[in-house]
Parts: C-alpha cells; structure tokens; sequence
C-alpha cells in the first residue's frame, strides 16, 4: 500500500458522519483559548478539529502538541500560516499505518493542560480500542494530562473495544483527584438504551458531557 493509498483510506473514514464530525470538532473548539498549550490525538474527528482550527481566529501563540500525521500534512498543503503563528511539536515514535499517527509515543513534556482525544470506543468499562498501539497512546496521555477533552460521535457511545484504554476505575480516580473529563458527542435514536445508560453512567462519576 502506497502513502497515497493510506491517505484516500484515512480520507474514507474521515467521510462517514462527516456533518457530524464536523460539529463535534466546532465545538471542541470553544475548550482552546489564545496561548494554550493542547495535545492533539489521533482519529478522524480530531482531524477535523485541526481543520476547524485553523480556519479560526484562535490559531494564534498556541502550543500544539500532536501525533496525528493526517493534521499536520493538512496544515502543511492547506494551512501553514499555522506553523509561522504557532509551535507545533510532533511527538516521536513509529507511525501507523492504521490510523495516520504516531505510536509508542515520546514527548519532552511531562505536564500538559488540555489533550483533545478521540476514542473508537466508550462504555460504562470506559474507554476501549481494538489494538495495543491505542492503549499506549491514552496510558501516555492520562499521566500527563490535566483537561481531557474527548471528541466521539454517538457510534461511539456504548460500544465496547478488544482492549480498555482507561477503566472506569481509573477515570473515577483521576476525576476524585482533580482531573476533568470532558465527552463532546452528538445525540442518538440509535441504541438508545445503550447510548442513554452509558451517559447517565458517565455522568455519575464527574463526566461533563456536551451533546451538539
């Protein structure tokens, strides 16, 4: 498989509740403030959140962090006035041919304020994925992270990966000693049972949930 071919199937994924996606990422937005320092991850909703951003005024005197390949090669075509009013830090690691990102990640931060995340999976077990490299990433992020803001489209809601990225047991704790997790989704008819008790779960234990 070519560059060119990983990127059309990223751009495939990128397509599927792409209105959606896109007011998910909109209002991400207004969680970065000039002069933030904020973590990008991976995932198609985040790369429209780059896109969003970049198109915003409140691409200025910002600190980015990212280990997602498929935003900073958009900004570079299509934004790269991002990069003169901006530092962008790319972390290091292997990249994926999954997913556009860097795994097994190394960065030079050991605190950072905001990390804005996707997740292929959230349930009352907490986040999930269905590989390893994604457990690394969010284990990488929870050490070091103050805010975490994750971006997931009703799909997301309810479904249950191979792997647990961070239990239950683990964001309860993180919430109880001052971390905050924020969920910005999109409302659901479809498995509305699941959907509804996944975020009444959420709820009970200090989620801020935001529903476009």
């Amino acid at each position: 498989m070519t560059i060119k071919d990983l990127f059309l199937s990223f751009e495939k994924k990128r397509n599927l509740n792409q209105d959606i996606k896109r007011k998910i990422a909109a209002k991400a937005l207004e969680f970065i403030s000039v002069g933030d320092e904020i973590f990008l991850g991976a995932g198609t909703t985040i790369s429209y959140l780059g896109e969003e951003l970049a198109k915003s005024g409140k691409h200025f005197m910002l600190k980015i962090w990212t280990n997602n390949v498929f935003v900073t090669s958009l900004w570079l075509k299509n934004h790269d006035k991002v990069f003169e009013e901006n530092f962008i830090g790319i972390t290091a690691g292997e990249v994926s041919r999954k997913n556009l990102s860097i795994v097994n990640l190394i960065a030079p931060f050991s605190r950072i304020e905001k990390s804005i995340i996707g997740t292929p999976g959230i349930s009352t077990k907490g986040l999930s994925a269905d590989d390893m490299d994604t457990v690394q990433q969010i284990e990488f992020i929870g050490k070091r992270t103050k805010n975490i803001i994750i971006l997931a489209d009703s799909s997301k809601i309810g479904r249950e990966c191979t792997y647990i990225t961070r239990s239950i047991r683990m964001i309860k704790l993180d919430i109880k000693n001052g971390k905050k997790y924020i969920l910005i989704t999109n409302s659901s008819l479809d498995n509305l049972s699941s959907y509804v008790h996944t975020i009444s779960k959420l709820k009970e234990i200090g989620f801020q949930i935001l529903t476009i």
